[in-house]
């Protein structure tokens, strides 16, 4: 009997292997029980980031975590000046040596982008695109679902955020093999569209389209972020940090530092349930505390990409997107009186743009 799978194209195809990895195996075990424990899925919003489509068609991630799509093509204008001006053999080259035409190639495409909101660009005859992923969560009768133990959670306390990224480099291939588990639960992930009455409905009706136009999806490595407990349910509190100590490290900030800060009328003794809290989460490396009346959570985030027949989902118009390229912003900012200085130009060109 002919097997009419493998006719498909790869973006409708989840193609399921075996493996013999026992890590993978008790991850597996975990994912499915979680299913169960956790099976409704509740979705942040969404990040951005950019990519390179490689010789094989698949494409692999330059950068993530951009809140808005404008601030993930500045983060891909970054990365083109970054290879333009690099020395060879320098940490922040290109993955290849770049010839001088390549070089100013790059050069050209980071200035464009500085004036054109452009999500696809093609530079010495490679690929590159900003794309979109839905932040989603699982939910069951106890909340939001914490870390899991085989999820990576490698740094010291206070060093969260000097680990390498797990997503940056990571190939997104809809025709690489999963397990029987992983491929289950992307099946979950496919029909995924923000509900709720206070989602507007051009958002509801532009992902019910993403779910036709993109209909297979891969999901990332996971992240971790913080929810608080709230009018009796628990609420995101944090962006998604790389590793559960990243997603501590940024709560124990807060108790000690932020937190004072943004209400001044925190009384002593607040203050020092706070502090005792963040010393909890360093000593502990717990998934969830109490500091005074407040309860906070480590909470488990899985980046969900939508995959078409070109490749990943691009930025959708109801996106949040409020900003403009860096000078058609300086631009409007003279236009309107305001000044700058050669000093300050240089100053903002050197800054890391978000999504790094």
């Amino acid at each position: 009997m002919d097997d009419d799978a493998v006719q498909l194209p790869a973006h409708l195809t989840i193609r399921v292997t075996c493996t013999d990895d026992p890590v993978a195996a008790v991850a597996g075990l975990e994912a499915w029980a979680s299913r169960e424990k956790y099976p409704d899925l509740v979705m942040m919003p969404p990040v951005f980031g950019s990519l390179e489509r490689t010789g094989t068609g698949a494409w692999r991630i330059l950068r993530f975590h951009a809140s808005t799509p404008q601030g993930a093509r500045d983060g891909l204008g970054h990365t083109f000046r970054t290879w333009a001006l690099a020395e060879p053999g320098a940490t922040t080259a290109a993955p290849w040596d770049l010839t001088e035409e390549e070089r100013t190639a790059y050069t050209e495409a980071y200035e464009r982008l500085e004036w054109e909101a452009l999500d696809e660009i093609s530079v010495a005859g490679r690929d590159f695109r900003v794309f979109r992923a839905e932040q989603v969560l699982r939910s069951g009768p106890d909340g939001i679902e914490p870390p899991r133990p085989t999820d990576p959670d490698p740094a010291a306390v206070g060093q969260g955020h000097r680990l390498p990224s797990r997503v940056t480099g990571f190939v997104i291939d809809p025709a690489a093999g999963v397990t029987l588990v992983d491929g289950i639960l992307r099946l979950d992930m496919m029909a995924l569209v923000p509900t709720g009455r206070f989602i507007p409905e051009d958002v509801r009706a532009e992902a019910r389209l993403a779910s036709h136009l993109y209909p297979n999806v891969m999901v990332l490595p996971a992240h971790c972020a913080v929810a608080e407990y709230r009018d009796g349910r628990w609420g995101p509190m944090t962006g998604a940090c790389e590793t559960p100590q990243g997603a501590r490290d940024s709560l124990a900030a807060y108790l000690r530092e932020y937190a004072p800060r943004l209400d001044p009328a925190l009384g002593e003794d607040e203050l020092v349930r706070y502090a005792e809290a963040a010393d909890r989460l360093d000593a502990e490396r717990a998934d969830e505390v109490r500091a005074g009346s407040r309860r906070f959570r480590l909470v488990r985030v899985e980046p969900v990409v939508r995959l078409g027949p070109d490749g990943p989902e691009l930025p959708r118009t109801s996106d949040w997107d409020p900003d403009v390229p860096l000078r058609v912003q300086e631009q409007r900012d003279r236009a309107a009186g305001i000044l700058f200085d050669e000093d300050e130009d240089e100053d903002e060109e050197a800054r890391e743009p978000e999504g790094g």
